[in-house]
């Protein structure tokens, strides 16, 4: 006896899950022969020896996975046919629908799987296959049979309605002059006007894109070809625009020409389109930033290397001079350039994500007040300073450097924008409570709740939009290049980031600007901020090996410690310094070494010359912070960490704390 049950393909690499699948569709659906396969080809295999009527199919699998598998059996002659429905471990996103669609599946189901809807897609799929089925043998038996023309006419007539409103795209009929002569519900129901309504309108009333001289060009285009594909924005009665994909032909209508359009609406594929370009544009610029920042990095490493002889030298020669002197003067001046010089490398080392700051409570006001002190120091009268400080404000995670290059790089920017014409320099500082609104514009990561608002605000010529959309990119300035370096604004968007905070900016060109930047308050109260009187430089008798490749930093070096007392050898080579001290290691009482070094890394030195004396006390000297931290340094038997160029007070303080 023959069975005549639809055919059901289920296709699914997990055993278990294949059987769940069987065994629910034998019991809820008896009107269906189930056959499996546990692998996509296997599924294809079977499905032409014996052609199933609908397939469903997961499509996570080893291989072949199902949207393949899906596309394979929609592009072959003998299962083209058959009605997919693809089994997801998830909920469908727009991109795999799209890639399920183009594949040629017909449904969607997300596991974990609901028995009753399963069943009920499984039915519509059989319902939609007999219903074709029945219009092939209708077909079939309306051409064989012998019927009046009346009979045929109605006949074709019904199945036309039947089509056409039941598409799932838009189809609109025009003459070629503009005129609407038929609609399907679909475009009635896109666009929200009746059939009528529409029927009174013209295709460029519906068009965002299309003109009467465009339109007019595309007739003549049907004429030449025949045929077009084409993209368009339709416009919905209520104003939305909706991208379609447009595809005209020349038909004929009531024994005229006239030109059917079909239009699908691409909504979706365009949301995924520009999803795709979004990420790849921020891809791009993290690479770009990374980039920079490592360059930045270097270049910080060798401008401190060429600041640390200008900074020993200069400060050596100011103890030798005479207070007052011309020259004395004079030297004060070069060390003053100096240490702007050092500004600009912690600017670009604090870009670059080298410098190892650590973070702790501190509070705004004091450093605020020593900022606007310098800067009054050095702003014109043209320029006046007001300030409205909420003295309560409380304290944020922070380091007292980096609030200050803030401060002075925003204000400095101020300055700058108020330079020809003079005008009011405004500094606000309160405490403020902000929620998720205020929030997600700027990062979906940043949490809502207590901040302080740090607001540095100029009556200068203002920024224009476009300007405003790059302000924050490094080595970006409008200024001369003797009046800026493009970095400070990036500086301060970086220190802001990391402190998990954000920038806003207020701004019209000719009313002037406004920074305002929100930094979260810190859970635990700031420590004492009173700068303590300097202390009397630490001196020392003991014996030090000093290790750096820079010929003039090692011989600059050994002048400044052994001015401090100390017994200095220095060696220009790591693979000698490490001979040196194999040769008679209870010879020295410290070792200082640089970081960066040629055949030997100021590491890997420590490290042997631990191995040959553990107790040996090491300080590690570089121009950039190698992403060690204190704690890293500590672990492996490193006393001291300082960063290059290093002045004299704090190499002598960090050989005492090494040696006592």
């Amino acid at each position: 006896m023959s069975d005549n049950r639809a055919i059901l393909l289920a296709v699914d690499d997990r055993p278990d899950n294949l059987f769940v699948l069987e065994q629910l569709i034998t019991a809820y659906c008896p009107e269906c022969r189930v056959i499996t396969a546990q692998d996509a080809q296997k599924g294809l295999n079977l499905a032409e020896e014996t052609p199933p009527d609908v397939a469903v199919i997961d499509v996570q699998m080893p291989g072949m996975n199902g949207i393949e598998m899906c596309r394979r059996l929609k592009t072959d002659k003998a299962t083209e046919k058959v009605s997919v429905i693809l089994l997801t471990a998830h909920q469908v996103t727009p991109q795999l629908k799209v890639e399920g669609l183009e594949a040629g599946a017909e449904d969607f189901i997300s596991k974990p799987i609901d028995n009753s809807e399963l069943i009920a897609k499984i039915r519509v799929r059989l319902r939609v296959k007999q219903s074709e089925e029945r219009l092939r043998d209708e077909k079939t038996r309306l051409e064989g049979a012998v019927r009046t023309r009346t009979e045929q006419l109605h006949a074709a007539e019904d199945r036309y309605k039947a089509l056409f409103n039941s598409a799932s795209d838009a189809i609109f009929i025009h003459d070629p002059e503009g005129r609407f002569l038929e609609v399907n519900d679909e475009a009635c129901q896109r666009l929200g006007y009746t059939r009528e309504e529409l029927l009174k309108i013209t295709p460029q009333h519906i068009d965002h894109v299309q003109d009467a001289r465009m339109y007019s060009e595309r007739v003549e285009q049907l004429r030449r070809e025949g045929q077009i594909f084409f993209e368009s924005i339709h416009v919905s009665k209520s104003g939305e625009q909706i991208p379609s994909e447009l595809n005209s032909r020349i038909i004929e209508y009531d024994g005229r020409p006239a030109i059917m359009t079909i239009a699908r609406d691409i909504r979706e594929r365009k949301k995924a389109e520009d999803e795709k370009r979004r990420l790849r544009t921020q891809l791009r610029q993290v690479q770009k930033m990374e980039a920079l920042g490592t360059l930045s990095g270097g270049i910080a490493h060798d401008f401190n290397n060429i600041l640390f002889p200008i900074f020993g030298y200069t400060e050596m020669s100011i103890a030798d001079a005479s207070e007052g002197s011309r020259i004395h003067k004079n030297l004060e001046h070069v060390m003053k350039a100096a240490k702007r010089a050092k500004e600009l490398v912690q600017q670009i080392l604090t870009f670059s994500h080298e410098t190892g700051q650590e973070l702790k409570p501190l509070k705004l006001q004091p450093v605020i007040k020593e900022s606007l002190k310098l800067l009054r120091a050095s702003l014109p009268a043209t320029i006046k300073i007001t300030q409205d400080i909420d003295a309560k404000c409380g304290a944020i995670m922070g380091d007292p450097t980096q609030v200050h290059q803030i401060i002075m790089n925003l204000c400095t920017n101020a300055y700058h924008a108020m330079i020809e014409n003079g005008g009011i320099l405004n500094v606000e500082l309160k405490d403020m409570e902000l929620g998720l609104k205020d929030m997600l514009p700027h990062s979906p990561d940043l949490v809502p709740g207590a901040y302080v608002e740090l607001t540095v605000q100029d009556t200068g010529h203002g920024i224009s939009q476009p300007l405003m959309e790059r302000i924050f990119d490094p080595y970006f300035t409008t200024k001369d290049k003797d009046k800026g370096t493009g970095l400070g604004l990036s500086v301060v968007h970086e220190i802001v980031t990391t402190y998990k905070g954000y920038i806003t900016i207020d701004s019209k060109p000719g009313q002037g600007t406004a920074f305002h930047v929100y930094l979260p308050l810190a859970k635990s109260k700031a420590a004492s901020q009173e700068i303590l009187p300097e202390m009397a430089v630490l001196r020392g008798q003991e014996r030090i090996l000093l290790v750096d490749d820079e010929t003039d930093i090692a011989h600059m070096e050994k002048m400044i410690i052994e001015r401090l007392g100390y017994k200095v050898t220095a060696r220009t080579s790591s693979i000698e310094a490490l001979n040196v001290f194999q040769a008679n290691p209870r010879s020295f009482d410290l070792v200082i070494t640089d970081m960066t070094m040629p055949n030997m890394t100021g590491m890997v030195l420590s490290k042997e010359l631990q191995r040959i004396r553990p107790d040996i006390p090491i300080i590690i000297c570089s121009g950039f912070s190698e992403l060690l931290s204190k704690e890293k340094l500590r672990d492996m038997g490193i006393q001291e960490y300082v960063m290059k160029p290093v002045l004299k007070s704090k190499i002598a303080s960090a050989i005492r704390k090494a040696l006592d």
